[in-house]
């Protein structure tokens, strides 16, 4: 008789419990308090990352190159590669001046309820799985939206306005980049010809000879005729991640340039203390 009030009082239990992980569990994610419950971000941007992607839109992007940078930086695998609740914002460089970019796409992951990805995307005791998956799904279906807006239209311009943008995201207070934040990442996706009235690595790697070449930075930097500007503007790099997608165009570079313009752009960061500096170069499309 024991046993059998034992057994029954077990099932009773497992039944509970059962139906509160998952029929009672609330409707929406169980959030930190430090987050938003509408945004899922961090009210103070102290605990978690702050993602910026920075897309160069001002050369002839082709279908591989799109395809490239969709696996790259708007992927699931990317987004959960950093942890949930990590805000995620998309900065384009085309034909508009920096100061009158925003932000394309400024959003803040949820969790998933995969631990496959994470241990810590896994379902709390509250949480429904499905709910999870399903919050996880929309973001990751506004991201697939925005891939597919950004390269819908192509428009030219004249100016490429690579190193004016990064300077801009640390100049923005609206960009939300300070160092506050538990981690803060800029991923550069750009072919890296940078090209404006004060600064143009074209004139300095004489770009349309077919011996170009880019000077290393020193050589760049005793040569440079604006020097205050770069100075004065230049970003503080201490604490940032940096991660830069080259985008190869073989019809405006030679092998050659390729290599030195990636060393003159990664050794410009490093002297802005840029620490943990990784580069990507997609494969030869021609």
């Amino acid at each position: 008789m024991k046993n059998l009030i034992l057994t029954k009082f077990l099932t009773i239990l497992a039944t509970i419990l059962f139906f509160s992980g998952t029929t009672f569990a609330d409707d929406y994610p169980n959030i930190p308090k430090e987050l938003n419950m509408k945004s899922y971000c961090d009210k103070s941007g102290a605990k978690f990352g702050h993602v910026i992607v920075v897309i160069d839109l001002t050369s002839d992007l082709q279908k591989p190159q799109i395809d490239f940078i969709k696996d790259q930086v708007f992927s699931e695998e990317f987004y959960t590669s950093y942890n949930p609740f990590t805000k995620f914002s998309y900065l384009l460089i085309d034909n508009n001046k920096p100061q009158e970019q925003v932000f394309k796409f400024s959003k803040c992951r949820p969790k998933t309820g995969n631990k496959r990805f994470r241990p810590n995307e896994a379902a709390s005791f509250r949480e429904n799985v499905k709910v999870l998956e399903k919050f996880s799904n929309d973001f990751f279906t506004d991201a697939n939206k925005l891939h597919g807006s950004i390269f819908k239209n192509k428009k030219s311009s004249n100016n490429s306005f690579i190193y004016e943008t990064i300077a801009y995201i640390f100049q923005n207070p609206k960009s939300d980049f300070d160092d506050k934040h538990g981690r803060r990442d800029i991923i550069l996706v750009s072919d890296l010809m940078q090209h404006s009235e004060r600064l143009s690595f074209y004139k300095a790697c004489n770009a349309s000879s077919s011996n170009a070449k880019c000077p290393n930075f020193n050589t760049f930097m005793n040569n440079l005729s604006d020097k205050d500007y770069l100075t004065a503007t230049a970003p503080k790099g201490k604490n940032v991640n940096l991660k830069i997608i080259y985008l190869n165009n073989r019809y405006e570079t030679n092998k050659e340039i390729d290599r030195s313009l990636k060393e003159l752009w990664k050794d410009y960061f490093k002297s802005r203390e840029f620490e943990n500096i990784k580069v990507i170069s997609q494969l030869d499309i021609n």
